[in-house]
């Protein structure tokens, strides 16, 4: 390393020390150690001992308003220990929500379905956004302090457990004057956890949350939601650029992998609803997130998720119907927008043994060509083209995981490719 670089990497390291030492020193305008909670908002049996407060049989407590003296710029953290896992139960860390649709509220579930056992929800505006939370599929650790943190700086409001990112939104929280609660929960038919309460800080606008577990992405994404959508989406430094919406089921997931740095090295940004229409269409809900941006593509299927579409609990008619619906939300709501259908891929057998590449097709592939036939049909009908990735899929079945429904990563490849050669064909990127 030369002089000049030593010189400028030891300058840096001194910028970051000088802001983090900078930030330790300004004190929080409310601390649970500090200060006293007003009898009003006190629910339950609410005693502090040793500095901490044991919530149990539902009791709770708030942090004033007035403690929030900068709507749009503050971090408030809540400390707390789970005392035992009981399922299903709920703690609300952190609530201030009001009744107009405003605030947000984080929240940590216990449920007896594993899939959903770390389960957080993340709310900003009355708007649900879930994400896997503490331990993954294990679930959170009893009598272990985890410090939950919401920042919001300049109105968008991010979500953190452990210095560890949760969510980002790129939707202003809209104030209210509501305090914050902990412990109660908005739903009052969830059990609530019993937890231990060891520090609760709200610090003011000059304070900045900066984790040590969070570097600088290249590319950051959040979240934009409604009433019934959510968005990822990429952080807008380009507005001029053409932008892309995908809609899916986890093969989606899968394929954004690919998609999203590909387009992007085009200068296309793209946006990705994870989703799947079971009966009705909320056609509101699609037509809104649909015209949330300028889409210049979207991208959509409902596919793997509609296996159990047979003949004698779905018609034909029906899922006809359904696939209009949707196909049409898309349409009203991005009238600009070209619009393609994305074909279900294949359903395919297990493994024929260990380490031995999948075969043949799955029991409930015949289910998967009704319904391509039946939306192939819709799409003719609304003049969307059909991207016509189960053609290709079934002629390399040995690409599959092995689990029925999903593939390896060189099938996603291939996807997010067909993609490209339609979007990149209707889509050209600008430098600015």
């Amino acid at each position: 390393m030369s002089n000049v670089e030593n010189t400028i990497t030891v300058s840096i390291i001194s910028m970051i020390t000088s802001f983090a030492m900078a930030q330790e020193t300004l004190p929080p305008v409310w601390e649970l150690s500090s200060n006293e909670i007003p009898a009003e908002l006190q629910s339950g049996n609410i005693e502090k001992v040793d500095g901490n407060i044991a919530l149990t049989d539902g009791a709770a407590f708030a942090i004033p308003a007035a403690a929030f003296k900068n709507s749009k710029n503050f971090t408030v953290q809540v400390t707390a220990s789970i005392t035992e896992l009981v399922e299903p139960t709920l703690f609300t860390v952190m609530k201030k929500q009001g009744a107009d649709d405003d605030g947000f509220t984080f929240a940590l579930n216990c449920s007896e379905d594993l899939r959903y056992s770390s389960r957080v929800d993340t709310i900003v505006n009355n708007v649900v956004m879930k994400t896997d939370g503490i331990g993954s599929k294990v679930g959170p650790k009893t009598n272990t302090p985890y410090t939950f943190t919401v920042a919001v700086r300049e109105g968008f409001a991010s979500f953190y457990i452990d210095g560890k990112s949760c969510k980002k939104c790129y939707m202003e929280v809209t104030p209210n004057d509501e305090p914050m609660w902990i412990g109660r929960n908005l739903d009052e038919e969830e059990k609530p956890m019993d937890v231990v309460i060891s520090d609760v800080k709200v610090y003011g606008p000059d304070y900045v949350y900066v984790s040590d577990k969070e570097t600088e992405e290249a590319n950051p994404r959040g979240v934009v939601a409604g009433k019934g959508w959510a968005l990822d989406v990429p952080k807008i430094e380009h507005p001029k650029w053409p932008k892309v919406m995908i809609y899916g089921d986890s093969i989606s997931m899968g394929y954004r992998n690919y998609l999203i740095p590909a387009l992007l090295e085009k200068n296309i940004y793209v946006f990705h609803c994870v989703h799947f229409i079971n009966g009705g269409v909320p056609r509101q809900a699609m037509e809104e997130m649909a015209g949330r941006y300028q889409f210049d593509a979207i991208v959509f299927n409902n596919g793997l998720h509609s296996l159990h579409w047979t003949p004698d609990k779905v018609s034909d008619p029906e899922i006809h119907q359904r696939m209009s619906e949707l196909a049409q939300s898309f349409k009203q709501g991005a009238p600009q927008a070209e619009i393609f259908y994305l074909a279900t891929t294949p359903h395919t057998a297990k493994r024929p043994g260990p380490g031995q590449a999948v075969n043949a097709l799955g029991a409930k592939n015949d289910m998967v060509v009704r319904l391509n036939d039946i939306t192939r049909q819709v799409m003719r009908e609304e003049g969307i083209e059909m991207i016509d990735v189960y053609s290709i899929l079934s002629r390399k079945l040995e690409l599959a995981s092995g689990d029925g429904y999903h593939w390896q990563g060189s099938a996603y490849e291939i996807i997010s490719n067909e993609i490209q050669k339609k979007v990149t064909s209707v889509v050209e990127g600008e430098d600015e």
